[in-house]
């Protein structure tokens, strides 16, 4: 065996198929033999957590050299100490070497420090992507301090209890967000408060503002100032490496309830970056990388900023969440890589955002956090190839509660339609039913996640903590997504729903994204959302809400009847998808626009209260020759 992890990996895997219920004797004997002839990849029992055939396109050295000694801010200075001149950071005009980033980070570590900023202690930081939330990151990982990334679009009460949960006495705040978060600070535990102007480290800083903001109080100070009042204490002592010690806290989307702070360590990130490795992803020092999700999510911070400053590429940023910019800088600015949604690269579809421009490097754009439905995926990739860039868009998928990714597409894999990939190196998915028994290959089931990279805890939620992970009888703890999707026999991930997005129909549980899924390549629809009439979740019929685009709203304009003819014949899709009268619509809104919760997502608990608006057509019309009268309610 070449080291010890690979010795204890198939100590493992031997254990599990001598425990697996699903075996026979003969069969037990057989596969074991197999492993101690060197065949341990070369046979399938059928499941996933066993067989791992997402392995036969890893680089198997370089897999079992995976160890992570390092916290994140000696990973960069090790990975970075011999490439000083070259670009980190390039912001509106300005361009950062790796060794002005490093002098920034001491500068920051240092004001830190002068102002009793500790190891153990949580700091606040409200920013979007700027140059100052990278030196203010690496800076509380070198003292061993803990950054609690918060959101600037939440409630008033979240902010204060977020704040305040971790008794964090320092804020860093970039000033866009500043008046969002100004009247609760003094209600929470902030003593000290510290505002990043956005243009601070651009050229741009010195044009006149048309409207200053004024600091009301006397523990307030701009950035300049605290750099300022650090200069003359020593640069801090770099906090050595400990195994799972805590780095920062993200917030979870909220999907199925209250955004929840999640804990992650060194390790997490660390074993993230390093699984990109075995990959073999074609990544080139230099290369440029548009930082573009929000930092308060691990992925707009670990797989956008520490990944690819971990690979010595230049760190694009941008903090304009728009699609106009979007486009623009990919087209301008030459941009190789960058994790985005698909709602910014739907502007590649909009002519008047693209007219003129060219893109020429933008070989690996990748996608998370939105579903990309293949039909769009493709016009979106024909857009570009007429923009002079013949390129695929790789999808993910991840959870802040796993690290960041779990899964992706890579440059080497002839991924099927509907993917989100294969899980990377380090990472082990496997499906499982609600009594945690492993499913086979193409069986729908819960996912769940083996990984090095997830989080320590909810931060102060140790029940929420324990019903997220899973340990079996094998002793491995699995984190459990709350999604519902199956893997093929290469290891692919598809991807259907979150488990708990389903209606009560008839005493049946019907899966609402499965009613989506049918309507998905629709060319007409924008978005819909399926959902219960009920709050209950317990309603004998379901409710689409729908936008539609702007062709088919012109042509509903000019003609009303045709909205009833096209909700009809929806009703006719999906029942010709799935021949299920109960996962037919009977009542449609058409709307412009969702419902959003204050940190993002889409607000369906606000849905199923809505209760006017809607039209009624009983869907048992699908089972007759002729459509009966349709009527408002």
């Amino acid at each position: 065996m070449s080291n010890d992890r690979e010795i204890k990996e198939l100590i493992e895997l031997k254990k599990r198929i001598k425990e697996y219920p699903n075996f026979s004797d003969e069969e037990k004997t057989r596969l074991l033999h197999e492993i101690e002839q060197g065949k341990t990849f070369d046979f399938k029992t059928g499941y996933a957590t066993i067989d791992r055939p997402w392995l036969q396109f890893f680089d198997m050295d370089k897999y079992y050299k995976m160890h992570n000694d390092k916290t994140v801010y000696q990973d960069i200075l090790e990975i970075n100490k011999n490439y000083l001149k070259d670009l980190a950071i390039m912001y509106f005009g300005s361009k950062i070497s790796f060794k002005e980033m490093f002098e920034k980070i001491d500068e920051t570590a240092k004001s830190l420090s002068e102002y009793g900023v500790k190891k153990g202690d949580f700091v606040t930081v409200c920013s979007a992507g700027i140059p100052e939330l990278i030196y203010t990151f690496y800076a509380l990982a070198k003292i061993g301090a803990v950054a609690n990334l918060m959101a600037p679009n939440f409630e008033p009460n979240q902010m204060i209890d977020r704040i305040c949960d971790c008794e964090s006495d320092t804020l860093i705040v970039m000033d866009k967000f500043y008046p969002n978060i100004k009247n609760v600070i003094d209600k929470s535990s902030i003593k000290k408060t510290i505002v990043i102007p956005t243009l601070n480290s651009s050229p741009l800083r010195f044009i006149p503002k048309k409207k200053e903001i004024k600091l009301d109080y006397v523990n307030e100070l701009w950035w300049n100032q605290f750099i300022k009042d650090g200069r003359k204490t020593g640069i801090p002592k770099t906090m050595p490496y400990e195994k799972d010690y805590p780095l920062c806290m993200v917030y979870s989307s909220g999907t199925t309830g209250a955004s929840k702070a999640i804990l992650l360590s060194n390790d997490s990130f660390q074993n993230s970056v390093l699984s990109y490795d075995p990959n073999t992803l074609d990544i080139i020092r230099g290369q440029k990388f548009y930082q573009i999700i929000p930092p308060w999510y691990s992925t707009g911070l670990n797989s956008s900023i520490h990944l690819p400053l971990h690979r010595g590429l230049i760190v694009f940023l941008d903090p304009r969440f728009e699609r106009e910019a979007f486009v623009k800088n990919i087209s301008k600015h030459n941009i190789d890589f960058t994790i985005s949604p698909t709602s910014l690269y739907e502007g590649f579809l909009d002519e008047k955002l693209t007219k003129g421009k060219r893109v020429k490097s933008f070989t690996n754009p990748y996608e998370g956090g939105e579903p990309l439905p293949y039909e769009l995926k493709t016009k979106i990739e024909d857009s570009l190839r007429k923009m002079g860039c013949d390129t695929t868009i790789r999808i993910g998928y991840g959870q802040c509660e796993c690290g960041a990714q779990i899964s992706t597409q890579t440059q080497n894999v002839n991924h099927p339609d509907g993917s989100v990939g294969l899980p990377i190196p380090g990472v082990t998915i496997g499906i499982f039913d609600d009594q945690f028994n492993e499913l086979e290959y193409n069986q729908r089931g819960n996912i769940l996640v083996d990984t090095r990279c997830g989080m320590l805890e909810y931060y102060k939620r140790p029940e929420a903590t324990k019903n997220y992970f899973h340990t079996d009888e094998f002793g491995t703890k699995w984190s459990c997504t709350g999604d519902i999707g199956y893997l093929n026999e290469n290891g692919d991930l598809f991807i259907e729903g979150r488990k708990e997005d389903y209606s009560i129909v008839n005493d049946r549980r019907i899966y609402n994204f499965d009613i989506e899924k049918a309507l998905i390549n629709e060319d007409d629809i924008n978005i819909c959302d399926c959902i219960s009439m009920e709050p209950d979740g317990t309603s004998e019929g379901l409710a689409l809400h729908i936008i539609f685009k702007e062709n088919m709203k012109k042509e509903i304009q000019d003609n009303p009847e045709k909205l009833y003819e096209r909700l009809y014949e929806l009703q006719h899709t999906i029942y010709d998808k799935y021949h299920d009268i109960d996962m037919v619509p009977s009542h449609f809104k058409v709307r412009e626009s969702f419902p959003i919760k204050p940190f993002g997502k889409r607000d369906t608990e606000a849905l199923k209260k809505e209760k006017d608006g809607f039209i009624f057509i009983d869907n048992k019309n699908v089972l007759e020759k002729e459509n009966k009268k349709v009527k408002r309610i």
